[in-house]
């Protein structure tokens, strides 16, 4: 029996006001009616606390809380916080949640307490099953979600924005002794700064937090988003200015789980909701519950079969629209993911305009061995304005003073404030920034993942190019240097050194770029250099790869040449995802390699052979990168592609002859469309295509020769079993595929599954023609001007080249393994046409292993 009253003495006195002098008896049974009630409230329990994630130390939404026996408890809310007030308790309050070990902890009756709970993930798995006569109920639930999707999907609205709050940490996890269960440097610096929700949880290093305010616009058609940034704060210890590790959580933790397939970590996974869901999910009813006054059914979803990419977890479906309300979903080690064990994404969805859903609340968290980031998002104010399409162009704007707001301008910012974890994981970051192992160990890792060492200003590297070797120079040494926005927001410095053992010579590249405008990437650009390089090895200036530049600097046929060029350029985005750049070359060069003979007659009279060329060119090339999103990093920028969208190229040269001492006129063109697809279970397909013509006559140094790659180490979008300058054409067309079947194929076998090997196959064709009698260079009777010499003055015939024809392309193809130790690639090569002997009479090499390494999820 319970007797609650709002104040029990007043309550008492009222009624000893009845008679102010009671016989015995009748004070005896004003106790016996008022005891019970001062006891309930006497004994009123009050327990508070928050549920966390023992690992991860993420907030767990919707975890039931109760009293075991009894039909009285809670669930937590999308923090992780619950509160419990009750005079009808038990001994203990238990937690538990899908896909974690259950915990209870002992309650103090009659007193207010807090309670919290960490728990730790355990395998997901159907505890029950109730089997019926008749459909599955869950199927029909679903038969109409998908019937009103249309209707319920945010995407459905021309236009709309939001106000977004965006709150992403990173920890670091003590490694274990190999061997032993004891964690690694417990006396050091991780014993000493580490932090934990509660006694018996992971402790974790804090090393990344940061927060921002933003507005973001969305326009379904054309597809454009908008962020206009109005307060950011950034606290690393990977990097001083770490805003690219936000930027790509934000971009790729943005989930509309209406459409059929997710992107998450370069895969496409099925989503709960998408059409074909019977497929690759099995659903389940469990329960019904009202949520925000919605009432809604709860269903449980499985993965049919273990080597679909299809999530786990539990949805909420409202029973008023069949509209998502709420999804707790999990992905786990059965996927081949490399790096991350587990991937948890929780959402709240609320009507906004039109009757269209969106997530207001959402939190989405990866979890590596040693390693796990948490991204928070809320939004509010929601707003279907319409905007014109040119308010579209600058996807990313930062308003002034934007990393310069303080506490109190923070306070007005936040929807709700920082609790005592954020707050602690902020303290340990300001901590860790002042030890000075710290900082070092910092400054390596930032530089194994950005090949520079930052010393403040500026950065020097890239460490993969500091050493290699050939025939002409020998050991070669280099190092090199660029400039960071703590220089300046303007001007962005580089260049480098380098030295030959065997040559003596040093060589050397400058380069000075200026903005004019980061908001649409506009540069002015200038570039000396004196080096030397291969023949048909990719350009430094727009491969950006010192992967691909190690890669060719070793091993090989060393066809050298030395080059001295003044280069200049523009570049800027005409309009979003349209990227114009105009590159003047000045180059001269001459080979500097035994291994390469070149001479032609510069003279109607042929009576001055010469080695050396000079050109004067100007060069208008254009991408187009209709969906791809740029990743700033300090001066740089890299497209990232969040759907299948291609990329298309196209670029014009032309040469100028008696400018700067240049010995040629000449038109070059040149287009080409490149995409990466995912196929779901299957893996991934890319393709590289592009098409090259020179409508004039040239000698073949300056032809289209076949980029080619002779090392060990395998190069992406080159002919890896081609000899560098073996192939020249006037026309020609080039394909690269790669087909990456990921786990497909290798988890289906037991032992190797453990490995978490990956399966690879790639193909390469060329195609090219070369026409001698339109290009005087080659032909004696056709063209008296410029003959290419068959011998050099001394005797020593020419270097030879071949050429290709429709009838005989030239075609290579691998298969290998890739992800082995997480990082590294072998591959098989095989090439399958033109097997015949070189000129010499030396047989070609047609089978060769390579390596390369790479960083993939």
């Amino acid at each position: 029996m319970l007797f609650v009253v709002a104040n029990p003495l007043k309550y008492g006195e009222a009624m000893f006001a009845i008679n102010t002098k009671p016989k015995l008896p009748v004070r005896i049974l004003l106790v016996f009616i008022l005891l019970p009630g001062l006891c309930s409230v006497a004994q009123t329990t009050i327990i508070k606390g928050k549920v966390v994630d023992a690992s991860t130390f993420e907030p767990l939404a919707y975890a039931n809380v109760f009293f075991k026996g009894t039909q009285l408890g809670t669930t937590t809310d999308f923090e992780g916080n619950f509160a419990i007030v009750s005079d009808q308790i038990g001994d203990s309050l238990t937690v538990s949640l899908l896909g974690y070990e259950q915990t209870s902890k002992a309650v103090q009756r009659g007193s207010e307490q807090i309670l919290n709970y960490s728990l730790y993930p355990s395998s997901l798995s159907l505890s029950e099953v109730i089997i019926t006569p008749g459909e599955n109920p869950a199927h029909i639930i679903m038969r109409k979600v998908w019937a009103n999707s249309a209707a319920n999907n945010i995407d459905k609205l021309a236009q709309y924005s939001v106000d977004a709050y965006t709150k992403t940490s990173v920890y670091l996890r003590q490694l274990r002794k190999e061997g032993s269960s004891e964690k690694a440097g417990g006396s050091g610096v991780f014993a000493r700064h580490a932090i934990l929700p509660e006694e018996g949880s992971d402790a974790a290093l804090p090393v990344y937090m940061s927060e921002t305010s933003s507005r973001n616009y969305y326009l379904r058609s054309p597809e454009r988003e908008k962020v206009l940034v109005e307060a950011s704060n950034t606290n690393s210890l990977i990097d001083a200015d770490a805003a690219i590790v936000t930027q790509l959580i934000q971009k790729s933790s943005k989930f509309n789980f209406y459409e059929n397939n997710i992107r998450l970590l370069e895969r496409n996974f099925v989503s709960p909701l998408s059409s074909s869901g019977l497929f690759y999910y099995k659903y389940y009813l469990n329960d019904s519950l009202y949520i925000d006054d919605n009432y809604c059914y709860e269903l449980r979803v499985i993965p049919r079969r273990s080597e679909d990419l299809a999530f786990n977890g539990t949805i909420w479906i409202t029973a008023s629209g069949f509209a998502l309300k709420r999804l707790m979903l999990e992905v786990g080690a059965n996927v081949n993911f490399n790096f991350v064990d587990r991937i948890r994404i929780m959402q709240d969805l609320e009507a906004v305009g039109d009757g269209a859903w969106m997530p207001v609340k959402s939190r989405f968290m990866a979890d590596a061995v040693n390693i796990f980031v948490s991204s928070y998002v809320e939004y509010s104010n929601f707003d279907s304005k319409d905007y014109p399409l040119g308010f579209y162009d600058r996807e990313l704007e930062v308003s002034e003073g934007a990393g310069e707001k303080d506490e109190k301008e923070w306070e007005k910012l936040r929807p709700r404030q920082l609790d005592s974890h954020d707050l602690a994981t902020l303290k340990g970051i300001e901590e860790l920034q002042e030890i000075g192992s710290v900082k070092f160990l910092s400054s390596l890792v930032n530089m194994s993942i950005k090949a520079y060492y930052n010393f403040g200003d500026f950065e020097l590297g890239p460490w993969l190019l500091l050493y290699n070797h050939n025939k002409v120079e020998g050991h070669r040494f280099r190092l090199g240097f660029r400039t960071n926005p703590g220089f300046s927001q303007k001007w962005i410095a580089s260049g480098y050194l380098a030295y030959g053992t065997d040559d003596e010579k040093l060589k050397y590249e400058a380069n000075i770029e200026r903005f004019l405008s980061r908001e649409n990437w506009t540069k002015l650009g200038l570039q000396y250099r004196d080096d030397v390089e291969r023949l048909g090895a990719k350009d430094e200036f727009y491969s950006k790869s010192s992967l691909s530049s190690f890669a060719s600097s070793f091993g090989g046929t060393d066809k050298l040449i030395s080059t001295r060029l003044l280069r200049g350029w523009f570049e800027t985005d005409v309009f979003r995802g349209f990227t114009q750049k105009i590159v003047f070359l000045n180059k001269w060069q001459t080979p500097a390699s035994p291994d390469l003979h070149f001479a032609y007659f510069r003279d109607r009279e042929r009576t001055s052979p010469t080695s050396d060329l000079t050109i004067s060119e100007l060069n208008f090339t254009s991408v187009y990168q209709p969906k791809a999103t740029f990743i700033i990093d300090k001066n740089n920028r890299f497209p990232v592609s969040f759907n299948n969208a291609p990329t298309f190229s196209a670029s014009y040269t032309y040469g100028f002859k008696g400018l700067l001492n240049s010995d040629f006129e000449y038109h070059k063109a040149s287009v080409g469309v490149e995409q990466n697809i995912l196929l779901g279970s299957l893996g991934s397909l890319s393709y590289n295509l592009s098409m090259k013509k020179v409508f004039s006559p040239l000698p073949y140094p300056l032809l289209n020769v076949f980029h080619a790659n002779e090392s060990w180490f395998r190069t992406s979008n080159t002919f890896n079993m081609m000899s560098y300058g073996e192939y020249v054409a006037d026309q020609s067309a080039e394909l690269f595929i790669t087909f990456r079947q990921d786990g497909f194929i290798l988890d289906k076998i037991p032992l190797i599954k453990k490995l978490n090997w990956r399966s690879v196959a790639t193909a390469a064709l060329a195609y090219g023609s070369f026409d001698e009698k339109k290009n005087g260079y080659y032909d004696a009777e056709s063209n008296k001007q410029g003959i290419l010499l068959r011998e050099l003055p001394g005797g020593t015939p020419s270097t030879a080249f071949k050429t290709l024809d429709a009838d005989s392309p030239y075609l290579e193809v691998s298969y290998g393994i890739e992800n082995i130790l997480r990082f590294f690639r072998i591959e098989v090569y095989h090439r399958l046409t033109q097997l015949q002997p070189d000129a010499e009479g030396n047989k070609l090499r047609t089978t060769a292993i390579k390596l390369s390494a790479q960083f993939r999820f």
